[in-house]
């Protein structure tokens, strides 16, 4: 036989292209698999693997509107034989542990199997059954729509399931991402895209790694301290060794451990504030209760806290500006962000627990100078009226005057207090001003803001959550030469001239600059450290309670998915 037969005969017998030609088992096993996606798709009901809640529902509807642009023709299959973007997005669908995610959420296993299954050698290949194909064409372009999402916006948009999370994230079009990949044949590129690219995301995913690293390992046991210990630099304690071994694990000491050394020497020392530094402690080098704590704390839960903080990142924007501010509210930080840079960070105060600073986002677009404090209608309820009531001088000790709907100033004696909504309580501006010196403004829903404080002592402490929901800063002189950089006439001098004056004085910013004030628990900080902070407000137990019953829904339906995966031409009778 001639060669140029042989070779047309060897790729016939395996259901491909055949000298130019398209054979015909082939034609009648893709006109299959379209007939079955048509009627998957004009079933009264959705198919197994859709969930049975709103996102599947949205979900199925664009995998029904991507097949009808393309005439129901498969996607990841050809005939019988899968296409390279099958391998692709299964291979990525393999990785997705590498975000936090559970790759079994999406069957990965399940379709890595069917894939093997379909494939048994050069010319023996089994191939896929033709409705089979159709209905496995279907899920995988379900799940790619699936994965994609929780990649672009957070799993199951989980996001708009806590109402006190307000950062608007970005707008994500699943069915245009999948088009264009499928056409590049760029899968697991275009999943990969989707993924957050700023330092800090990409950082926590590292550390996600190095403590799932630990936690095969064994972890780290627990210090089983008796009472309430307080040791100190210097002095001799059974529980040294133990602390150095503890140490040792998480990576915070890199000294030898002697087990019979119980002094508490300086490179144990650094060790413990370095530690203490990364858990949002008094790095004072002393090791109490509160470190004790820390330290006990399992590496599960650690590695929980870490896939749920890179969940955050995943609510937000992908472009957070070139330059924008965060403010991290559980770490009482706030960084400047200059085009991957950090020039500026400082400690802050936010709010007590029952006045919460919210989470949410916005721009900066003007500061205001030696501003007035106009306090706000349930501060006025709360605190001021019950103290002018209960002490006639209190207003002027405070620096405040009491001004009518239009801004008037008013007698205090002619005030009616049965009706305080017809004025304004309001300080003057100077030093004993409850906003300091400045005033940095987004304006929001919330009447939030950044602003000075004349009470400097509280950044000393380690836990700062005292105000009434706005954000107190450290160096707020530094902040405002930062953001005025760009208007060469306001200089140190000037601004603190301003700050320092009798009257307002706003000044507009040329650039508006994004602010997130946002709320992480695990962090990497610039310097590559990762960083655990207390759940102050409660958002981590409300948000893993969430996460944990949906995660527990989404592994059942794809115990279902899976077990339908056998036999995937009933898949197609049940949707009927």
């Amino acid at each position: 036989m001639p060669a140029r037969a042989l070779a047309c005969a060897v790729v016939a017998l395996i259901g491909a292209t055949a000298c130019g030609t398209i054979s015909e088992p082939k034609q009648r096993s893709r006109d299959a698999a379209t007939l079955a996606l048509r009627k998957l798709a004009a079933a009264t009901r959705a198919p197994v693997f859709v969930t049975r809640d709103r996102e599947g529902t949205r979900l199925w509807g664009l995998v029904k509107e991507f097949y009808q642009k393309r005439d129901y023709a498969p996607a990841w299959i050809d005939g019988n034989a899968p296409r390279p973007q099958m391998d692709d997005f299964i291979a990525a669908l393999q990785r997705a542990d590498r975000e936090g995610l559970d790759p079994e959420l999406y069957n990965a296993s399940t379709l890595a199997r069917r894939r093997a299954d379909a494939s048994r050698g050069f010319l023996s290949k089994k191939g896929f059954e033709a409705t089979e194909a159709g209905a496995l064409d279907a899920w995988l372009t379900y799940l790619y729509m699936e994965y994609a999402s929780d990649l672009a916006n957070g799993l199951s948009d989980l996001a708009h399931a806590d109402p006190n999370w307000q950062i608007r994230g970005q707008t994500f079009d699943p069915l245009a991402t999948l088009a264009a990949a499928l056409d590049q044949n760029a899968i697991s590129k275009s999943l990969d895209d989707l993924v957050p690219r700023d330092p800090q995301y990409t950082g926590l995913r590292k550390a996600l790694a190095d403590y799932r690293q630990i936690a095969a390992k064994g972890g780290w046991q627990p210090v089983r301290a008796i009472g309430k210990i307080k040791i100190k630099p210097g002095q001799r304690h059974a529980l040294v060794p133990v602390i150095a071994r503890r140490l040792a694990v998480s990576g915070d000491y890199t000294g030898e451990v002697q087990e019979t050394d119980t002094a508490y020497g300086p490179p144990l020392q650094e060790a413990v504030r370095a530690f203490q530094r990364r858990h949002g402690l008094e790095p004072d080098g002393v090791i109490g209760p509160a470190l004790v704590a820390q330290l006990n704390v399992p590496i599960d839960a650690r590695v929980r806290q870490i896939a749920l903080n890179l969940e955050r990142w995943r609510w937000l924007p992908r472009d957070l500006g070139d330059r924008h501010i965060i403010v991290n509210i559980p770490e009482y930080r706030l960084e400047v962000w200059d085009r991957g840079r950090v020039p500026l960070a400082m400690r802050v105060v936010v709010g007590k627990k029952d006045t919460p600073t919210p989470i949410f986002s916005d721009r900066m677009t003007y500061l205001v100078f030696a501003p007035y404090w106009n306090v706000p209608p349930d501060i006025v309820e709360k605190e001021t009226l019950p103290s002018v009531m209960n002490d006639p001088g209190f207003l002027d000790r405070a620096n405040m005057e009491v001004v009518d709907t239009k801004g008037n100033p008013v007698d205090p004696e002619a005030v009616d207090l049965s009706n305080p909504a017809a004025y304004r309580f309001r300080q003057r501006p100077g030093t004993s001003n409850s906003l300091g010196l400045v005033k940095f403004m987004f304006p929001n829903q919330f009447n939030v803001y950044l602003h000075d404080t004349p009470a400097d002592s509280l950044f000393a402490r380690a836990t700062r959550s005292f105000s009434h929901g706005c954000v107190r800063l450290e160096q707020p002189e530094a902040l405002a030469a930062y953001v005025l950089a760009d208007q060469p006439s306001w200089t140190a001098e000037k601004i603190a001239e301003a700050m320092h004056g009798d009257e307002e004085t706003i000044v507009k910013l040329r650039s508006p600059i994004p602010v997130y004030l946002g709320y992480w628990t695990a962090r990497v900080a610039p310097d590559g450290l990762l960083h655990f902070n207390d759940d102050i407000y409660g958002v981590d137990a409300r948000q893993t309670q969430a996460l944990t019953e949906r995660l527990a829904r989404l592994r059942e339906h794809a115990a279902e998915a899976a077990t339908a995966a056998a036999d995937l031409k009933s898949v197609v009778k049940r949707a009927m």
